[in-house]
């Protein structure tokens, strides 16, 4: 798979990646497992087990865990992050909370990439969904 930023669902045909299949290529990995969780505060707290969030964030509102993610990856000063998300919930027609998490990453990933919201400093987030 090529590295992209943005949000990609994995077929299920392809075998489930692993955090060490990028082990020693220059890319930051983090293994999101929300398993049957649909709600606000389960996601929230299935991403602040795994991944930075800066200031931490607990379940409050979207907006908060935006801006908490962001903040938590840009401070990890890498060029290249990759999220595995894994749940029932992600790939087979998101809806609800599941859905506004979606649009919350990938607006994320969108504004890492931007020079301008980075100072300079870009950061490729690539989210793969596994169920």
């Amino acid at each position: 798979m090529e590295f992209s930023a943005g949000i990609h669902i994995l077929p299920a045909v392809d075998p489930q990646p692993m955090p060490e299949d990028w082990t020693g290529s220059g890319v930051r990995v983090f293994e999101v497992n929300t398993g049957r969780a649909t709600d606000r505060t389960a996601i929230m707290h299935a991403f602040a087990q795994t991944v930075p969030l800066e200031p931490p964030t607990a379940g409050r509102s979207w907006d908060a865990f935006s801006d908490s993610f962001w903040q938590g990856l840009y401070e990890l000063d890498e060029e290249r992050v990759v999220i595995l998300l894994r749940g029932e919930h992600w790939v087979n027609q998101p809806q609800g909370e599941v859905q506004t998490a979606l649009d919350v990453l990938q607006d994320v990933a969108t504004l890492l990439k931007e020079e301008k919201a980075t100072v300079g400093r870009p950061t490729t987030l690539c989210v793969l969904l596994h169920d």
